[in-house]
Order: C-alpha cells, then structure tokens, then sequence
C-alpha cells in the first residue's frame, strides 16, 4: 500500500491577512501527519498565531508526542500565552504506521469527508468536554485499501453562506464517490474549486483542502513530493 496527500489552498480574496497555516511531516516511527491550523487573535485572522501553532504541534509530534496530547499541549500554551485572546481551529490528520491506523485529531464542528469501501460518512465534532474544553476529539481508523479522507478549513465549509447558496454536501460526496479515479491532487483542487465557486471566485475567507488516500502501491518504493507556490 502507499500512502498520497495532496493540499490545495488559497487565500481570502484581497486581504493581505490570513489566518491559516498547513504543513506535513514524516513521523519518527514511520509514517505521515498533516496539520491544518486556523488562528485568530482578539477576533482577527492572525497567520502569526495558526503558524506558531501548527510549528509547535509539528515539533512535538516529532519528539514523539502522540497526536492528541501533543494539539492539548499546543492549545493549552495558546491559552495561556495569549490570556484567552487567541483562538486556534486545529486539524491533525496522520498516517501511523507504528499503530497501523489513521488518525484524525481536532478541536472544531467542521466536518471531515470520509470513502471508505465506496460508502461516504462524515466525521463532525462531538461537544466540547466542560471539565476540559481545550479537549480536542482524536478518532482512529485501520490502515486499508482505498480509504480517502478530506477535511477543510472554515473558509471552505461556510464557502457561499453570504450568498445564501452554501455548499451541498451530499452533493459534493456523490461527486467523489462518482470520480475515485481522480488522483488526490485533482480531488484536493476539485473540492477547492467548487468552493471559490460557491463565493463566485472570491473567497470570503481562506481555504485549505487536504485529502489524504490509502491506495496500493503501483510502482517501486520511491518517496514523492511536490509544490506549486503562486508568487
């Protein structure tokens, strides 16, 4: 089996201030972990926040913190720093090959798009824990054969909402259970796609896509990795 993750992003439209942050690293006991962060200070979009966030979740997962304690850690610490003025949307979303699962870890009510055996489901949150709110939901899946996973920043879940012609979700699944022979990346800008238009090709907001599939291997073990940055 191999393992392919695809991201797809751009910012809100004409506004110098973003407020999300991706990144991807190879776990140390094998394996891969992508987190989508979203930060906020004082009520404001604040890229300086998701980063410094995403980066320390990142470094802890290194250090081989599990996924859950290490975004608890994070959260904490922002809480903290901050005195309750910053706000952090965080997204974790690994492939663990020293427990042979994936792993989905997040603290927010965006929904996350799950195929697994041509059958679509989504993953939503469960309720904030009252005796600890910065409580994030970890959720664990076995490792197999074609099982996508997609999940979002805000921007693309409420992409549409001002325009009152949200994005139909059901919708949007059929669509990818009718198109599994798109390549990730294709799925990851489809998605995309299908959320500036709903702004009608201005974002209100901005948007990340991160789709990661379990497929067979079609080829020799050779590791991959690309990036397409507009300047």
């Amino acid at each position: 089996m191999e393992i392919q993750i695809a991201i797809a992003k751009v910012d809100r439209y004409s506004s110098p201030e973003q407020g999300d942050q991706v990144e991807m690293v190879e776990r140390p006991n094998g394996g891969v972990s992508v987190i989508l962060g979203e930060g906020k200070l004082n009520g404001n979009r604040s890229k300086f926040v998701a980063r410094k966030a995403v980066h320390k979740v990142l470094s802890l997962i290194l250090e081989g913190i599990h996924d859950g304690a290490a975004s608890r850690a994070v959260l904490s610490a922002l809480k903290t720093e901050y005195h309750n003025q910053a706000e952090l949307s965080l997204n974790v979303l690994s492939c663990d090959l020293e427990t042979e699962t994936l792993v989905l870890t997040k603290n927010n009510d965006l929904p996350v798009i799950m195929i697994r055996k041509n059958e679509g489901s989504y993953t939503s949150y469960e309720g904030r824990d009252e005796v600890n709110p910065l409580q994030p939901n970890v959720y664990q899946f076995p490792i197999e054969n074609d099982f996508i996973i997609i999940m979002f920043s805000d921007g693309v879940a409420t992409a549409g909402w001002e325009l009152s012609q949200p994005i139909e979700w059901n919708s949007l699944m059929e669509t990818v259970l009718d198109e599994q022979e798109l390549t990730v990346q294709e799925l990851a800008d489809q998605v995309l796609n299908q959320a500036i238009a709903q702004d009608l090709g201005q974002p209100h907001d901005d948007m990340a896509v991160v789709v990661m599939q379990v497929g067979r291997s079609t080829g020799k073990p050779i590791r991959r990795m690309s990036l397409t940055l507009p300047l």
